[in-house]
């Protein structure tokens, strides 16, 4: 069956996704609902994603500029902006690659985590973290900027989160391979789609999120024009447009189902960081040019970058704001959008490599350009010229990957591409800030010429200005024409293209092309044995020489002698047998629907005569095309080897083109990869220096995915359907059979189950019946038997109770018997207590009373003594005064006599005088000296009479008595001693007792004098007071110790230099004041108390005797 004879009729997804191309199968996988849907969340919230980092950014250096933190003025702004990114590459960095294993293993299928929630769950989070952004600045001035770079933080974790859920959700939504399965072609590659499809998504988003600023900025200052808050936060308006989209997501995520299967694990965006390796060493493609073309492509991706992250302080330096950043980030992004897509059209006759030197040069002068013009509109322009540059490099820049590497190493070369490209991305964008913020603003002047710009334009200037040298390099190191100018190749390419070409509608058209020695017939051969297995018809042709005339062609064409042949009429020649070739062979043979693999076609003369001979491609290309009315083929399988490889494969004399010098057919194979890089999609590069069977594999796989089926293919996947029909017709047969056959022993175990259940009931019920039966019967004799124990029951327990109560009434008559006992006992004792209470009561109260009546007898005989010894000392000071007296009259007498002799020696008058005058001042102040002395002396001893006593007398203290202490009889005082005095002693009984004071080592005791006797008695007084005085009234004996009784001792008498207030004896809790505590006693009545003793008595511690 040939092409036009296949159904045209819209095939199921899982056929669409088995299409001839790439670009098909993307799009067919938006035909599966599920992924739809889960597509739509993702562009929905990547739009809001990309919307938010511009609003912060736009947030951040609002807050910067009012608040200062990162400093004053541009570098300020500058350094929030670089904060913003940075903080935003952290989080994604953090949780989208170190955290990534732990991240995947709780969404997994068993892990706790559901991945649909945690997906709403993010957009939630972003909802309201974007709700709230534009209020920190009217909330916090002060740290709105912290506030916003945490937003951005948290932002980021939850976009990652998102994007881990996703990945690991998105493969369990791929539709299931064909029925026929992999029987007839391989199946496609769904998981690179749906990378693909995911990558697209992502980039699409950040030009939609521009659009949508712009058209949120612009509605935003319709709004601020009559409200001042939107005037004054015209991010607010994006802000919540963001929101708006987060919560359109979570819209459709909450209606999406997820099944729970084991899916691929998610991906870590630098995990194709490092170069893959070839065996030995890394792999650096067949020219080794993949380096520089991944170098090159990174930087150009870091300069956009850099150039959309400046975009807002550049915005700013031409008086623009949100709106003009909107059109500056979407002329970026949307044109490196459209340049991807539309690189293939762009020149399709410059070498490719010619090409991405080109558009990496473009793209730097366009970015300088930028820099140094101060027009807004122009500079969108060039924003849309460097941005579309960019893109067609980036394209560029991945055919030529595809180009330098084998299929199976295709995708991990891709894959540390993008890598390479994020990491430049990420550092364009943290450095593009900081190298204006080091910039800062300028300003020269030279006459009227002004140049003033910001840090941003400089940063333009300088990364478009780092692009030219980038683009040098590129030139000088892989191009694939040198020694051909460049203006050249640019004058033809713009001059004009090929004119229009199509394969054919039927059959397949096959071209091999490649340099002479690259294994083109034997792989012709292969290819053609394996495609007529398959069923279809294969015509075998070759360039030149297929025809007749071809063949006389041929032979002038490769002949030796024909060495002076000029290169436009070989390339005429060439043309001729092509079209000759084309009409009589391969127009037929694609008609009838036959597959024609051709060896060599238009390719080669655009190689050979083209890049060999030095002739312009274009026109070469121009002239096949007119020669074979655009018939191309649907594949070019290019097999690209070394020359000098290919020149060890010769086994036959040389013709005259491969007798063609090495550079010659180094320029050959160049042209073949130049053209081979503008279309890759119809293109097949093979590195033919590997084995036969290795280049055919590589080829066969290529062509079961878009080699049409041939009628036995149609035939063998009918077959195979049909057969995996019948098979799943029969495995259903089969299942309901078993089904039914399970059905009928399920209904006849159940019948069966249902007559045992009948039976076992009625047996149950019968044996329930003669249960209730002895039931009955059993409980008629537990009752007669419970009646029968009841009554002996309650005769037992009358006896018992009866028994008890006889008990009880003995119990108790015994503990009456006891208690009256006990009772009689304590009162009997009771009795005696009290008895013997009594008898010591009075004994006490005898004890107390002749106690008492002593103490008064003491205490009646210390006061006699007291006055006795008061008379005496008021006689003696009665003596004293009469013997003053008596002294004065007689110094008075001799005064007077003085004085008579006095008048008598008048000669002597004057010195007498003075000298009576001297005699009386010394007389003066002895007396004065001698005054002093008897007064320290009676304060100390009493009267000058009686001698002091010795130092080390003991002082006994005055004893103190105690109301209830019993009262010692006074022994009866000895015999006084002999001794001088004047007058009779008085008896015992009449004398008074000196009571000596305790002092301290510098006091003395004062000496009362003696009291004399006006009774009469003769008697000598004695020296020592101790036998004078009852015992007992000094305490420097041992008082004999009572039962009860313990003498107490005075306390020590401190110093009676130093005033103060003696501590008094606290009163006894037995005695009871009174308003007569406060009247002097009787003994401060006769002596005096404390507060007398006056300055004459210092020196000792007797009382003051009264005058």
């Amino acid at each position: 069956m040939t092409r036009a004879e296949q159904p045209t009729v819209v095939s199921p997804t899982s056929d669409a996704l088995a299409a001839d191309s790439r670009e098909r199968a993307v799009r067919a996988l938006l035909r599966v609902p599920p992924l739809k849907r889960l597509w739509s969340a993702q562009l929905v919230g990547g739009t809001g994603d990309a919307l938010a980092l511009l609003v912060l950014v736009l947030l951040s250096l609002q807050a910067a500029v009012l608040e200062g933190s990162f400093g004053t003025g541009y570098r300020g702004a500058a350094f929030a902006v670089a904060a913003v990114f940075g903080a935003r590459i952290i989080s994604t960095l953090l949780f989208g690659a170190v955290l990534l294993g732990p991240l995947t293993s709780l969404t997994a299928p068993g892990g706790p985590v559901d991945r649909r929630w945690l997906m709403i769950g993010a957009d939630g989070l972003r909802l309201l973290l974007l709700v709230v952004a534009p209020l920190w600045i009217d909330w916090t001035p002060s740290n709105a900027l912290t506030m916003i770079l945490v937003t951005v933080f948290v932002a980021g974790m939850a976009e990652r989160l998102w994007t881990v859920a996703k990945e690991s959700a998105a493969p369990a939504l791929l539709p299931a391979p064909p029925i026929e399965g992999a029987a007839v072609r391989p199946l496609p590659d769904h998981l690179d789609a749906l990378r693909r499809l995911s990558l697209r998504t992502d980039f699409a988003a950040v030009p939609l999120a521009a659009a949508v600023l712009l058209v949120a900025t612009a509605i935003g200052s319709l709004l601020g024009s009559g409200l001042d808050w939107f005037s004054f936060h015209q991010a607010a308006l994006g802000s919540y447009v963001a929101a708006g989209l987060f919560s359109a997501s979570i819209s459709t995520l909450y209606f999406l189902e997820l099944p729970r299967t084991q899916t691929p694990r998610p991906r870590s965006p630098l995990e194709g960081l490092r170069r893959p390796s070839a065996g030995n060493g890394p792999d650096k493609g067949r020219t080794g040019s993949i380096p520089l073309i991944v170098a090159t492509c990174a930087a150009v991706a870091g300069a956009v970058a850099a150039a959309a992250a400046v975009a807002v302080l550049h915005a700013s330096d031409l008086g623009g704001g949100p709106v003009t950043l909107a059109l500056l980030v979407l002329a970026l992004t949307g044109g490196t959008g459209v340049g991807i897509r539309t690189a293939g059209k762009v020149l399709p006759t410059l070498s490719r490599r010619r090409m991405l030197s080109f558009a990496t040069a473009v793209t730097g002068i366009a970015l300088l350009t930028m820099g140094l013009v101060p027009d807004t509109a122009t500079v969108v322009l060039l924003a849309v010229l460097a941005g579309y540059a960019a893109g067609v490099a980036a394209n560029t820049g991945h055919v030529l990957v595809d180009q330098e590497t084998e299929e199976a190493r295709r995708t991990r070369i891709t894959e540390h591409l993008q890598s390479v490209v994020r990491i430049l991305i990420a550092l364009g964008a943290v450095g593009g800030p900081l190298v204006a913020a080091a910039i800062g603003t300028h300003r020269l002047t030279i006459g009227d010429f002004v140049f003033a710009h910001g840090g941003a334009a400089f940063t333009l200037m300088l990364v478009g200005a780092l692009l030219l040298p980038v683009a040098v390099i590129v030139l000088a190191k892989t191009d694939d024409r040198s020694g051909v100018p460049l203006r050249r190749d640019l004058r033809e390419a713009l001059r004009g293209g090929d004119p229009a070409v199509a394969p054919a509608a039927n059959g397949f058209f096959i071209a091999l092309e490649g340099g002479d020695g690259a294994g083109k017939s034997t792989q012709v051969e292969a290819l053609a044995a394996w495609i007529r297995a398959k069923g279809h018809e294969v015509v075998v042709t070759r360039e030149p020489g297929a025809t007749p005339i071809g063949k006389r062609l041929r032979s002038i064409l490769l002949d030796v002698s024909s060495a002076g042949l000029s290169n436009r009429a070989e390339a005429l020649l060439y043309a001729a047998d092509r079209a000759e070739h084309v009409d009589s062979v391969v127009r037929p043979a694609l008609e009838r629907g036959a597959v024609v693999i051709s060896d060599r076609y238009i390719d080669s003369s655009v190689a050979y005569q083209g890049a060999g001979r030095d002739l312009a491609p274009t026109e070469i290309a121009r002239i096949s095309r007119w020669a074979t009315s655009g018939l191309v083929p649907h594949l070019t399988v290019l097999l690209d080897v070394a020359p000098e490889t290919a020149r060890e494969r010769f086994t036959e004399a040389p013709d005259r083109l491969e007798s063609e010098p090495p550079e010659f057919h180094a320029r050959v194979r160049s042209g073949f990869l130049t053209l081979a890089a503008a279309d890759p999609t119809r293109y097949l590069v093979v590195d033919a220096a590997q084995e036969p069977e290795a280049i055919t594999t590589v080829v066969r796989h290529r062509l079961d995915q878009v080699l049409p089926l041939s009628e036995a293919e149609i035939k063998a996947r009918e077959e195979a359907r049909r057969a995996a029909e019948e098979e799943a017709r029969r495995r259903a047969e089969e299942e309901a059979a078993r089904k039914a056959e399970e059905e009928r022993l399920e209904r006849e175990r159940q019948e069966q189950l249902a007559k045992l259940r009948a039976e076992e009931e009625e047996r149950k019920r019968r044996e329930e019946e003669e249960a209730r039966r002895r039931e009955a019967e059993r409980q008629a004799e537990e009752a007669r038997q419970r009646a029968e124990e009841a009554r002996l029951r309650a005769e037992e327990e009358a006896a018992r109770k009866a028994e008890e109560e006889r008990q009880r009434a003995e119990e108790a008559r015994r503990v009456a018997e006891a208690e009256r006992v006990r009772r009689e006992a304590q009162e009997a004792a009771y009795e005696a207590e009290q008895e013997r209470l009594r008898r010591q009561a009075e004994e006490e109260s005898r004890l107390r009373k002749e106690a008492e009546v002593a103490r008064l007898e003491k205490q009646r005989k210390a006061e006699e003594a007291l006055l006795r010894a008061e008379a005496a000392r008021r006689q003696a000071e009665a003596e004293a005064q009469a013997k003053a007296r008596a002294d004065a009259a007689a110094a008075e007498e001799r005064a007077r006599e003085r004085a008579a002799r006095e008048e008598e020696a008048s000669a002597l008058a004057a010195r007498q005088e003075a000298r009576a005058r001297a005699a009386q001042e010394e007389e003066s102040r002895l007396r004065q000296d001698s005054r002093g002395s008897s007064r320290s002396e009676a304060g100390g001893s009493g009267s000058g009479d009686e001698p002091a006593g010795p130092d080390n007398e003991l002082t006994v203290p005055t004893p103190i008595v105690d109301p209830n202490e019993i009262t010692q009889p006074v022994p009866a005082p000895g015999d006084p001693a002999s001794g001088s005095g004047r007058g009779p002693w008085p008896s015992d009984q009449d004398e008074t007792t000196v009571i000596p004071k305790f002092s301290d080592d510098s006091e003395e005791t004062t000496v009362l004098p003696a009291v004399q006797d006006t009774g009469g008695g003769a008697g000598v007084r004695d020296s020592d007071p101790a036998g004078r005085v009852p015992r007992g009234i000094f305490r420097d004996e041992r008082p004999a110790e009572g039962e009860n009784e313990r003498t107490r001792e005075l306390p020590q008498v401190t110093d009676p230099h130093v005033e103060q207030q003696r501590p008094r004896r606290p009163r006894p809790d037995w005695a009871e004041e009174t308003p007569l505590d406060d009247l002097p006693s009787l003994a401060d009545e006769l002596l005096g108390g404390y507060d007398d003793e006056g300055p004459e008595s210092s020196g000792g511690r007797g009382r003051r005797p009264r005058r």
